[in-house]
């Protein structure tokens, strides 16, 4: 069996979780780091107390998210070794908020929406 036609791991999915990443990082140096891996649909970057140094991370394509998690887990980026997991929603739902780095449904609904589209003129 090839290596394209093997089915992913259960866990492998779209969208990817980053932590460790310094308060002050942008939404465009993100767009920057993980589109070179793909087409990237959204990044959600966290804005509240409990949320920043985190962001997903959602790309259009999960052959996409899962070069970049192989790719950038544990890679340093601004002086910060990045941690790259891909997102369980079931595992967070069963895990406190506070335990092993998970988010809890309070959390990403905390956590700022930046999308792919251009902004908007006011």
């Amino acid at each position: 069996m090839s290596t394209s036609s093997r089915k992913l791991q259960s866990e492998i999915n779209r969208i990817l979780y980053v932590k460790n990443l310094s308060y002050s990082v942008t939404s465009e140096e993100l767009y920057d780091l993980f589109g070179k891996f793909g087409s990237i649909r959204q990044i959600r970057l966290g804005n509240a107390q409990n949320t920043r140094g985190t962001a997903f991370v959602v790309y259009d394509d999960i052959q996409d998210a899962k070069m970049a998690c192989d790719k950038l887990s544990g890679f340093n980026f601004q002086n910060r070794y990045l941690v790259v997991l891909y997102h369980q929603p079931d595992r967070v739902a069963q895990t406190p908020a506070h335990g092993l780095g998970a988010t809890s449904s309070a959390e990403q609904k905390s956590m700022g929406d930046i999308t792919s589209t251009p902004r908007r003129q006011i």
